[in-house]
């Protein structure tokens, strides 16, 4: 199994968690608009995130958001990701948007430089 490790307990290791609180945005793969949504927490292997809008798990999706600087501990980069979509939870308790949980097939960062004037 690529990317995790076995232990003798039958559990899986997971990835350490990010509790952050940033914009996304999400598509299904081979759509063109684009939704928003929140991130709840993050990790090298995917995310969670409230969407008003739903996705039912297995659906590929690409992802946007900028990662902050506490996380990379560089400057702030835009990350672009594929994945797909492993749980939809509906609204609930008052919430008024969906809870979906991601996995991050792969992913790359865009930096932009910023021109400094003198």
């Amino acid at each position: 199994m690529t990317g995790h490790r076995v232990y003798t307990s039958g559990s899986l290791r997971r990835a350490p968690r990010f509790a952050i609180r940033a914009r996304v945005l999400y598509r299904e793969t081979g759509q063109t608009n684009w939704c928003e949504g929140k991130i709840e927490n993050i990790s090298r292997s995917g995310l969670l995130f409230r969407a008003d809008h739903y996705l039912a798990p297995k659906t590929s999706i690409e992802i946007r958001f900028v990662l902050p600087v506490e996380i990379s501990s560089e400057a702030a980069a835009e990350v672009i990701c594929r994945g797909a979509i492993v749980r939809a939870v509906p609204p609930a308790n008052g919430q008024p948007s969906y809870v979906l949980a991601a996995t991050i097939a792969d992913y790359c960062f865009v930096r932009t430089e910023v021109s400094r004037s003198k």
